[in-house]
Protein backbone atom coordinates (compact mmCIF):
# COMPACT_ATOMS: atom_id res chain seq x y z
CA UNK A 1 0.00 0.00 0.00
CA UNK A 2 1.55 3.48 -0.64
CA UNK A 3 0.53 6.64 0.12
CA UNK A 4 3.11 8.77 -0.79
CA UNK A 5 1.42 10.82 -2.82
CA UNK A 6 0.17 12.87 0.74
CA UNK A 7 3.78 12.58 2.00
CA UNK A 8 6.12 12.87 -1.13
CA UNK A 9 3.69 14.35 -3.68
CA UNK A 10 4.86 15.61 -6.73
CA UNK A 11 2.88 18.45 -6.96
CA UNK A 12 -0.03 20.15 -4.02
CA UNK A 13 -2.35 22.63 -4.54
CA UNK A 14 -3.84 24.93 -1.56
CA UNK A 15 -7.27 25.08 -2.52
CA UNK A 16 -8.09 28.34 -0.12
CA UNK A 17 -4.85 29.54 -0.32
CA UNK A 18 -4.98 33.42 1.39
CA UNK A 19 -3.31 36.27 1.14
CA UNK A 20 -4.76 37.41 4.01
CA UNK A 21 -2.89 36.66 7.11
CA UNK A 22 -5.81 35.92 9.78
CA UNK A 23 -6.79 32.72 7.91
CA UNK A 24 -5.96 29.40 7.72
CA UNK A 25 -5.23 29.09 4.23
CA UNK A 26 -2.46 32.00 4.46
CA UNK A 27 -0.34 29.64 7.13
CA UNK A 28 -0.80 26.20 5.02
CA UNK A 29 0.26 27.95 1.91
CA UNK A 30 3.17 29.94 4.01
CA UNK A 31 4.15 26.58 5.63
CA UNK A 32 4.44 24.87 2.32
CA UNK A 33 6.37 27.56 0.13
CA UNK A 34 9.62 25.84 1.76
CA UNK A 35 8.85 22.33 0.02
CA UNK A 36 11.44 21.75 -2.35
CA UNK A 37 10.72 18.18 -4.08
CA UNK A 38 7.46 19.20 -6.04
CA UNK A 39 5.63 22.48 -7.17
CA UNK A 40 3.26 24.52 -4.44
CA UNK A 41 0.50 25.83 -6.53
CA UNK A 42 -2.07 28.49 -4.50
CA UNK A 43 -5.55 28.48 -5.82
CA UNK A 44 -7.68 31.36 -4.82
CA UNK A 45 -10.71 32.37 -6.78
CA UNK A 46 -10.17 36.42 -6.55
CA UNK A 47 -6.34 37.12 -6.03
CA UNK A 48 -4.60 36.45 -8.69
CA UNK A 49 -0.73 36.53 -6.78
CA UNK A 50 -1.07 34.64 -3.56
CA UNK A 51 2.08 35.30 -1.18
CA UNK A 52 3.95 36.39 -4.30
CA UNK A 53 3.47 33.64 -6.38
CA UNK A 54 0.95 33.14 -9.34
CA UNK A 55 -2.60 31.64 -8.40
CA UNK A 56 -5.01 29.71 -10.14
CA UNK A 57 -9.08 30.27 -10.19
CA UNK A 58 -9.32 26.60 -10.10
CA UNK A 59 -7.12 23.49 -9.03
CA UNK A 60 -8.36 21.76 -12.77
CA UNK A 61 -6.25 25.33 -14.61
CA UNK A 62 -2.98 24.39 -12.63
CA UNK A 63 -0.92 23.18 -15.84
CA UNK A 64 1.99 20.92 -13.79
CA UNK A 65 0.90 17.53 -11.70
CA UNK A 66 -1.04 17.61 -8.94
CA UNK A 67 -0.53 14.20 -6.36
CA UNK A 68 -2.05 16.33 -3.20
CA UNK A 69 -4.37 19.21 -2.57
CA UNK A 70 -4.83 20.48 0.68
CA UNK A 71 -8.63 21.97 0.68
CA UNK A 72 -9.01 24.98 3.20
CA UNK A 73 -12.31 26.85 2.26
CA UNK A 74 -16.07 27.22 3.66
CA UNK A 75 -17.94 24.03 3.82
CA UNK A 76 -20.15 24.41 1.42
CA UNK A 77 -17.80 25.06 -1.15
CA UNK A 78 -16.26 21.56 -0.55
CA UNK A 79 -18.13 19.21 -2.46
CA UNK A 80 -17.35 20.81 -5.85
CA UNK A 81 -14.12 21.31 -4.94
CA UNK A 82 -13.51 17.55 -4.41
CA UNK A 83 -15.17 17.17 -7.94
CA UNK A 84 -12.93 19.55 -9.38
CA UNK A 85 -10.16 17.76 -7.98
CA UNK A 86 -10.81 14.16 -9.24
CA UNK A 87 -11.16 15.59 -12.47
CA UNK A 88 -7.78 17.10 -12.59
CA UNK A 89 -6.46 13.56 -11.37
CA UNK A 90 -5.40 14.43 -7.68
CA UNK A 91 -4.41 10.97 -5.97
CA UNK A 92 -4.98 12.87 -2.17
CA UNK A 93 -6.82 15.70 -0.38
CA UNK A 94 -6.83 16.34 2.87
CA UNK A 95 -9.58 18.17 3.82
CA UNK A 96 -9.29 21.10 6.79
CA UNK A 97 -12.44 22.69 6.92
CA UNK A 98 -14.61 21.16 9.80
CA UNK A 99 -18.41 21.07 9.80
CA UNK A 100 -19.16 17.61 8.83
CA UNK A 101 -19.20 14.23 11.33
CA UNK A 102 -18.55 16.03 14.49
CA UNK A 103 -21.64 18.02 14.29
CA UNK A 104 -23.94 14.77 14.04
CA UNK A 105 -25.91 12.78 11.37
CA UNK A 106 -26.61 15.17 8.85
CA UNK A 107 -22.82 15.97 8.92
CA UNK A 108 -22.32 12.19 8.86
CA UNK A 109 -24.44 12.13 5.68
CA UNK A 110 -22.28 14.74 3.97
CA UNK A 111 -18.40 13.00 5.36
CA UNK A 112 -20.25 9.75 3.14
CA UNK A 113 -21.02 12.07 -0.07
CA UNK A 114 -17.46 13.17 -0.12
CA UNK A 115 -16.01 9.83 0.12
CA UNK A 116 -17.95 8.74 -2.43
CA UNK A 117 -16.83 11.21 -4.73
CA UNK A 118 -13.24 10.77 -3.67
CA UNK A 119 -13.92 6.97 -4.46
CA UNK A 120 -15.25 7.80 -7.83
CA UNK A 121 -12.37 9.61 -8.81
CA UNK A 122 -9.61 7.21 -7.59
CA UNK A 123 -8.42 9.50 -4.22
CA UNK A 124 -8.31 8.77 -0.96
CA UNK A 125 -8.79 11.78 1.79
CA UNK A 126 -7.88 12.38 5.49
CA UNK A 127 -10.14 14.44 7.65
CA UNK A 128 -11.98 16.17 7.37
CA UNK A 129 -11.88 18.85 10.44
CA UNK A 130 -8.14 18.04 10.59
CA UNK A 131 -5.30 20.19 10.66
CA UNK A 132 -3.14 18.56 8.20
CA UNK A 133 -0.39 16.80 7.06
CA UNK A 134 3.56 17.04 7.99
CA UNK A 135 6.41 15.31 6.41
CA UNK A 136 9.42 16.89 8.09
CA UNK A 137 12.57 14.83 5.82
CA UNK A 138 11.00 16.55 3.01
CA UNK A 139 10.11 19.67 4.17
CA UNK A 140 6.14 19.10 3.46
CA UNK A 141 4.07 21.23 6.01
CA UNK A 142 0.59 21.15 4.92
CA UNK A 143 -0.56 22.49 8.25
CA UNK A 144 -1.43 26.23 9.71
CA UNK A 145 1.29 25.16 12.70
CA UNK A 146 4.75 25.71 13.47
CA UNK A 147 7.20 23.04 11.93
CA UNK A 148 7.99 19.99 13.90
CA UNK A 149 11.53 18.85 14.73
CA UNK A 150 12.81 16.43 12.19
CA UNK A 151 13.16 13.15 13.66
CA UNK A 152 11.81 9.53 13.64
CA UNK A 153 8.45 9.34 15.24
CA UNK A 154 5.29 9.37 13.14
CA UNK A 155 2.71 10.99 15.06
CA UNK A 156 -1.28 9.97 14.12
CA UNK A 157 -3.54 12.01 15.94
CA UNK A 158 -7.36 11.97 15.71
CA UNK A 159 -7.07 15.24 17.81
CA UNK A 160 -5.97 18.34 15.67
CA UNK A 161 -5.60 20.73 18.71
CA UNK A 162 -4.28 18.10 20.84
CA UNK A 163 -1.83 17.30 17.95
CA UNK A 164 -1.09 20.74 17.19
CA UNK A 165 0.32 21.13 20.65
CA UNK A 166 1.87 18.14 20.94
CA UNK A 167 4.33 19.18 18.34
CA UNK A 168 4.72 22.28 20.17
CA UNK A 169 5.79 20.81 23.37
CA UNK A 170 8.12 18.20 21.02
CA UNK A 171 9.90 21.43 19.73
CA UNK A 172 10.52 22.94 22.87
CA UNK A 173 11.89 19.48 24.67
CA UNK A 174 13.98 18.12 21.81
CA UNK A 175 11.98 15.69 20.01
CA UNK A 176 12.08 14.69 16.64
CA UNK A 177 9.06 13.95 14.71
CA UNK A 178 9.25 12.48 11.35
CA UNK A 179 5.54 12.42 9.97
CA UNK A 180 2.82 14.22 11.82
CA UNK A 181 -0.72 13.21 10.49
CA UNK A 182 -4.02 14.95 11.47
CA UNK A 183 -6.93 12.15 10.95
CA UNK A 184 -9.88 14.30 12.29
CA UNK A 185 -12.84 12.43 11.36
CA UNK A 186 -11.46 9.66 9.69
CA UNK A 187 -14.18 9.71 6.83
CA UNK A 188 -12.13 7.93 4.78
CA UNK A 189 -8.30 7.23 5.20
CA UNK A 190 -7.88 5.83 8.83
CA UNK A 191 -5.55 4.25 11.77
CA UNK A 192 -5.02 0.96 10.22
CA UNK A 193 -4.39 2.16 6.51
CA UNK A 194 -1.98 4.92 7.74
CA UNK A 195 0.02 2.15 10.25
CA UNK A 196 0.09 -0.15 7.23
CA UNK A 197 1.57 2.23 5.18
CA UNK A 198 4.39 3.73 8.01
CA UNK A 199 5.34 -0.07 9.01
CA UNK A 200 7.18 0.33 5.51
CA UNK A 201 8.85 3.70 5.53
CA UNK A 202 12.32 3.82 6.15
CA UNK A 203 12.24 6.81 8.05
CA UNK A 204 9.26 6.08 10.61
CA UNK A 205 11.02 3.83 13.43
CA UNK A 206 7.95 4.52 15.77
CA UNK A 207 4.11 5.18 15.28
CA UNK A 208 2.33 6.99 17.74
CA UNK A 209 -1.24 7.64 17.91
CA UNK A 210 -3.41 10.07 19.64
CA UNK A 211 -6.97 7.82 19.54
CA UNK A 212 -10.44 8.65 20.45
CA UNK A 213 -12.01 6.17 18.70
CA UNK A 214 -11.99 3.50 15.82
CA UNK A 215 -14.80 2.86 13.24
CA UNK A 216 -12.99 -0.70 12.52
CA UNK A 217 -11.97 -2.16 15.20
CA UNK A 218 -11.62 -6.24 13.73
CA UNK A 219 -9.31 -3.97 10.59
CA UNK A 220 -7.15 -2.07 13.30
CA UNK A 221 -6.36 -5.19 15.45
CA UNK A 222 -5.81 -7.28 11.96
CA UNK A 223 -3.24 -4.54 10.84
CA UNK A 224 -1.53 -4.05 14.19
CA UNK A 225 -1.05 -7.77 14.66
CA UNK A 226 0.97 -7.43 11.21
CA UNK A 227 2.32 -3.97 11.75
CA UNK A 228 3.96 -4.65 15.43
CA UNK A 229 6.27 -7.22 13.95
CA UNK A 230 7.66 -4.53 12.16
CA UNK A 231 7.69 -1.66 14.30
CA UNK A 232 6.31 -0.60 17.83
CA UNK A 233 2.98 1.22 17.50
CA UNK A 234 2.43 2.90 21.14
CA UNK A 235 -1.29 3.96 21.49
CA UNK A 236 -2.56 6.84 23.86
CA UNK A 237 -6.37 6.09 24.18
CA UNK A 238 -8.35 8.87 25.54
CA UNK A 239 -12.31 8.53 26.91
CA UNK A 240 -11.42 5.61 29.17
CA UNK A 241 -13.85 6.93 31.68
CA UNK A 242 -17.71 7.29 30.81
CA UNK A 243 -17.20 11.53 31.25
CA UNK A 244 -14.31 10.98 28.53
CA UNK A 245 -15.83 8.63 26.57
CA UNK A 246 -18.79 11.17 25.99
CA UNK A 247 -16.49 13.89 25.19
CA UNK A 248 -14.78 12.25 22.54
CA UNK A 249 -17.98 11.42 20.77
CA UNK A 250 -19.04 14.89 20.54
CA UNK A 251 -15.64 15.81 19.63
CA UNK A 252 -14.86 13.97 16.46
CA UNK A 253 -17.90 11.87 15.96
CA UNK A 254 -16.01 9.07 17.05
CA UNK A 255 -17.30 6.15 19.03
CA UNK A 256 -14.95 5.75 22.03
CA UNK A 257 -16.61 2.78 23.61
CA UNK A 258 -15.70 0.18 26.22
CA UNK A 259 -11.60 1.30 27.21
CA UNK A 260 -11.90 -2.68 28.44
CA UNK A 261 -12.50 -3.48 25.00
CA UNK A 262 -10.04 -1.27 23.80
CA UNK A 263 -7.30 -2.70 26.49
CA UNK A 264 -8.19 -5.76 25.10
CA UNK A 265 -7.72 -5.27 20.94
CA UNK A 266 -4.31 -3.20 22.11
CA UNK A 267 -2.96 -6.19 23.76
CA UNK A 268 -4.13 -8.36 20.57
CA UNK A 269 -2.78 -6.43 18.27
CA UNK A 270 0.37 -5.61 19.92
CA UNK A 271 -0.23 -2.43 20.23
CA UNK A 272 1.99 -0.46 23.38
CA UNK A 273 -0.73 1.33 25.74
CA UNK A 274 0.77 4.68 27.00
CA UNK A 275 -0.98 6.18 30.08
CA UNK A 276 -0.09 10.16 29.23
CA UNK A 277 1.39 12.58 26.95
CA UNK A 278 5.07 11.58 27.96
CA UNK A 279 4.79 7.90 28.69
CA UNK A 280 3.74 8.12 24.89
CA UNK A 281 6.92 10.08 23.39
CA UNK A 282 9.02 8.42 26.09
CA UNK A 283 8.15 5.00 24.51
CA UNK A 284 8.59 6.35 20.91
CA UNK A 285 11.94 7.71 21.33
CA UNK A 286 13.35 4.58 22.69
CA UNK A 287 13.31 3.40 19.51
CA UNK A 288 16.65 4.28 17.99
CA UNK A 289 17.71 1.50 19.90
CA UNK A 290 18.22 -2.08 19.28
CA UNK A 291 15.70 -4.22 20.71
CA UNK A 292 16.96 -6.38 23.78
CA UNK A 293 17.34 -10.00 23.67
CA UNK A 294 15.53 -10.07 27.65
CA UNK A 295 14.51 -7.98 30.00
CA UNK A 296 17.12 -7.69 32.51
CA UNK A 297 18.42 -4.12 32.89
CA UNK A 298 21.64 -2.95 34.48
CA UNK A 299 21.55 0.79 35.93
CA UNK A 300 24.69 3.12 36.29
CA UNK A 301 24.40 6.43 38.63
CA UNK A 302 26.87 9.11 39.80
CA UNK A 303 23.95 9.55 42.60
CA UNK A 304 22.08 7.10 44.67
CA UNK A 305 18.55 8.55 44.53
CA UNK A 306 18.16 8.56 40.93
CA UNK A 307 19.23 4.75 40.99
CA UNK A 308 17.02 3.70 43.41
CA UNK A 309 13.90 6.04 42.09
CA UNK A 310 14.63 4.14 38.63
CA UNK A 311 15.00 0.50 39.99
CA UNK A 312 11.35 0.82 40.87
CA UNK A 313 10.16 2.05 38.12
CA UNK A 314 12.15 -1.04 36.58
CA UNK A 315 10.76 -3.38 38.97
CA UNK A 316 6.94 -1.55 38.27
CA UNK A 317 7.01 -1.87 34.09
CA UNK A 318 7.68 -5.84 34.69
CA UNK A 319 11.53 -5.45 34.19
CA UNK A 320 14.10 -6.85 36.18
CA UNK A 321 17.60 -5.70 37.85
CA UNK A 322 20.22 -7.90 36.36
CA UNK A 323 22.12 -10.12 38.52
CA UNK A 324 26.07 -8.80 37.73
CA UNK A 325 29.05 -11.58 37.09
CA UNK A 326 31.83 -11.59 39.79
CA UNK A 327 33.81 -10.59 37.03
CA UNK A 328 32.36 -7.51 36.05
CA UNK A 329 31.61 -6.20 40.02
CA UNK A 330 35.41 -6.97 40.35
CA UNK A 331 36.34 -4.54 37.02
CA UNK A 332 33.98 -1.77 38.60
CA UNK A 333 36.02 -2.06 41.66
CA UNK A 334 39.24 -2.12 40.15
CA UNK A 335 38.66 1.89 38.97
CA UNK A 336 35.62 2.93 41.40
CA UNK A 337 36.97 4.05 45.40
CA UNK A 338 36.23 1.82 48.05
CA UNK A 339 32.53 3.91 48.81
CA UNK A 340 31.07 3.23 45.57
CA UNK A 341 27.98 0.76 45.23
CA UNK A 342 29.17 -1.89 42.22
CA UNK A 343 26.67 -4.22 42.47
CA UNK A 344 23.32 -3.35 40.31
CA UNK A 345 22.05 -0.11 40.38
CA UNK A 346 26.07 0.62 40.01
CA UNK A 347 26.61 3.52 42.05
CA UNK A 348 30.22 5.54 41.22
CA UNK A 349 29.45 8.37 44.18
CA UNK A 350 29.34 11.80 42.71
CA UNK A 351 33.79 12.01 42.20
CA UNK A 352 32.70 9.92 38.93
CA UNK A 353 34.65 11.31 35.93
CA UNK A 354 33.57 10.79 32.12
CA UNK A 355 36.57 8.16 31.96
CA UNK A 356 34.52 6.01 34.91
CA UNK A 357 31.30 6.12 33.09
CA UNK A 358 33.17 5.02 29.91
CA UNK A 359 34.83 2.15 31.84
CA UNK A 360 31.72 1.31 33.41
CA UNK A 361 29.31 1.18 30.68
CA UNK A 362 32.25 -0.88 28.65
CA UNK A 363 32.02 -3.72 31.74
CA UNK A 364 28.24 -3.87 31.98
CA UNK A 365 27.83 -4.33 28.64
CA UNK A 366 29.96 -7.21 28.18
CA UNK A 367 28.29 -8.65 31.55
CA UNK A 368 26.44 -11.39 29.51
CA UNK A 369 23.49 -11.07 32.22
CA UNK A 370 22.48 -7.63 31.30
CA UNK A 371 20.13 -6.98 28.38
CA UNK A 372 19.66 -3.65 28.55
CA UNK A 373 21.91 -0.59 30.02
CA UNK A 374 20.47 2.94 31.89
CA UNK A 375 23.18 5.32 32.22
CA UNK A 376 22.18 8.36 34.94
CA UNK A 377 24.04 11.54 35.42
CA UNK A 378 22.52 14.22 37.65
CA UNK A 379 24.55 17.68 38.24
CA UNK A 380 27.95 16.86 38.82
CA UNK A 381 29.33 18.61 42.31
CA UNK A 382 33.04 18.82 41.36
CA UNK A 383 34.78 21.39 39.58
CA UNK A 384 35.60 21.70 36.66
CA UNK A 385 33.03 18.65 35.31
CA UNK A 386 30.04 18.85 32.98
CA UNK A 387 27.95 15.74 32.07
CA UNK A 388 29.26 16.77 28.40
CA UNK A 389 32.35 14.43 29.46
CA UNK A 390 30.02 11.56 30.83
CA UNK A 391 28.03 11.29 27.76
CA UNK A 392 31.32 11.37 25.72
CA UNK A 393 32.20 8.23 27.78
CA UNK A 394 28.99 6.34 27.43
CA UNK A 395 28.91 7.24 23.55
CA UNK A 396 32.98 5.55 23.27
CA UNK A 397 32.24 2.76 24.99
CA UNK A 398 28.99 2.04 23.31
CA UNK A 399 31.09 2.47 20.22
CA UNK A 400 33.74 0.00 21.23
CA UNK A 401 31.77 -2.99 22.76
CA UNK A 402 28.95 -2.53 19.98
CA UNK A 403 27.07 -5.99 21.07
CA UNK A 404 23.57 -4.65 20.05
CA UNK A 405 22.35 -4.23 23.76
CA UNK A 406 20.63 -0.67 23.88
CA UNK A 407 21.66 1.83 26.06
CA UNK A 408 19.36 4.54 27.50
CA UNK A 409 20.21 8.04 29.24
CA UNK A 410 18.77 9.80 32.32
CA UNK A 411 20.74 12.91 32.29
CA UNK A 412 19.04 15.32 35.08
CA UNK A 413 20.55 17.98 35.63
CA UNK A 414 18.08 20.54 33.38
CA UNK A 415 19.66 23.23 31.17
CA UNK A 416 22.79 22.47 32.34
CA UNK A 417 23.20 18.92 30.76
CA UNK A 418 21.82 19.90 27.34
CA UNK A 419 24.66 19.59 25.37
CA UNK A 420 25.20 16.16 27.16
CA UNK A 421 21.81 15.17 25.87
CA UNK A 422 22.32 16.98 22.48
CA UNK A 423 25.47 14.96 22.16
CA UNK A 424 23.66 11.41 23.36
CA UNK A 425 20.48 11.76 20.84
CA UNK A 426 23.31 12.70 17.97
CA UNK A 427 24.85 9.54 18.93
CA UNK A 428 20.91 7.44 18.66
CA UNK A 429 20.85 6.91 22.59
CA UNK A 430 18.24 9.07 24.12
CA UNK A 431 18.25 10.98 26.88
CA UNK A 432 15.26 11.41 29.49
CA UNK A 433 14.97 14.00 32.07
CA UNK A 434 12.95 11.44 35.10
CA UNK A 435 12.91 7.83 35.82
CA UNK A 436 9.38 6.87 35.07
CA UNK A 437 10.43 8.41 31.59
CA UNK A 438 13.67 6.71 31.08
CA UNK A 439 12.09 2.97 32.64
CA UNK A 440 9.14 3.69 30.25
CA UNK A 441 11.99 3.76 27.29
CA UNK A 442 13.14 0.60 28.43
CA UNK A 443 10.01 -1.05 28.91
CA UNK A 444 8.52 -0.45 25.38
CA UNK A 445 12.01 -1.90 23.72
CA UNK A 446 11.03 -5.10 25.49
CA UNK A 447 7.45 -5.25 24.43
CA UNK A 448 8.72 -4.83 20.90
CA UNK A 449 11.25 -7.02 21.63
CA UNK A 450 8.58 -9.71 22.26
CA UNK A 451 6.41 -8.76 19.81
CA UNK A 452 8.85 -8.91 17.10
CA UNK A 453 9.98 -12.51 18.25
CA UNK A 454 13.76 -12.05 19.30
CA UNK A 455 13.12 -11.92 23.15
CA UNK A 456 15.00 -15.12 24.69
CA UNK A 457 15.18 -17.17 27.43
CA UNK A 458 16.61 -14.28 29.57
CA UNK A 459 13.08 -12.72 29.57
Amino acid sequence: MTLDYFFRPRGIAVIGASNDPLKLGYEVFKNLKKYRDGKVYPVNVKDEVVQGVRAYKNVKEIPGEVDLAIIVVPKRFVKQTLIDCGKKGVKGAVIITAGFGETGEEGKKEERELVEIAHRYGMRLIGPNCVGVMNTHNEVNATFIMDARKGDIAFVSQSGALGAGIVYKTVKEGIGFSKFVSVGNMADLDFAELMEYLADTEEDKAIALYIEGVKDGRKFIEVAKRVTKKKPVIALKAGRSESGARAASSHTGSLAGSWKIYEAAFKQGGVLIAETIDDMLSMARAFTQPLPRGKRVAIMTNAGGPGVLTADEIDKRGLKLANLEEKTIEELRSFLPPMAAVKNPVDMIASARGEDYYRATKALLQDKNVDMLIAICVVPTFAGMTPTEHAEGVIRAVKEVNNGKPVLALFMAGYVSEKAKELLEKNGIPSYERPEDVAAGAYALAQQAKNAGVLGRSE
